[in-house]
């Protein structure tokens, strides 16, 4: 697949329109549209924008990959794993919440519900802030 094809697969993809690809990149709306249909190619500083930008590898974008859709299917799976897991994390956390405090009260010997619920909270978080500000907090 051209790297034209993934430009347009990666803008729709985001559901962004070719102007705003472009505000963002700095170029003309005419330069992504001839990108995507093949009329020309971004240089390199512009490929290593699109990568840094909407976070896609360079050897994502710059190989000959014909299967790039199934690629992005792909990792579009992995995010929705990844959303049911925490929100079943989240569930199990309330769930174990109510039952120490329905069961126990939280008296000194229950600490064990506490400890697990601030754990998830915090994972939970963390998995959160990486949704909404797409970032990795581990290496920024």
């Amino acid at each position: 697949m051209l790297i034209g094809e993934k430009i347009k697969i990666i803008r729709e993809d985001r559901k962004i329109s070719q102007e705003q690809m472009a505000k963002s990149l700095n170029v003309s709306g005419q330069a992504v549209s001839n990108w995507e249909r093949g009329k020309g190619h971004p240089d390199i500083s512009n490929i290593i924008r699109l990568s840094e930008i909407y976070d896609i590898s360079l050897d994502e974008l710059i190989r000959e990959d014909k299967n790039y859709k199934e690629v992005l299917l792909e990792k579009k799976i992995g995010k929705t794993v990844d959303n049911i897991f925490n929100v079943g994390l989240l569930l199990t956390t309330i769930i174990v919440l109510l039952y120490g405090y329905i069961t126990h009260g939280f008296d000194s010997h229950q600490r064990f519900y506490i400890i697990f619920a601030l754990v998830m909270i915090i994972h939970i978080g963390i998995y959160v802030y990486k949704q909404v500000f797409g970032k990795n907090i581990d290496t920024d």
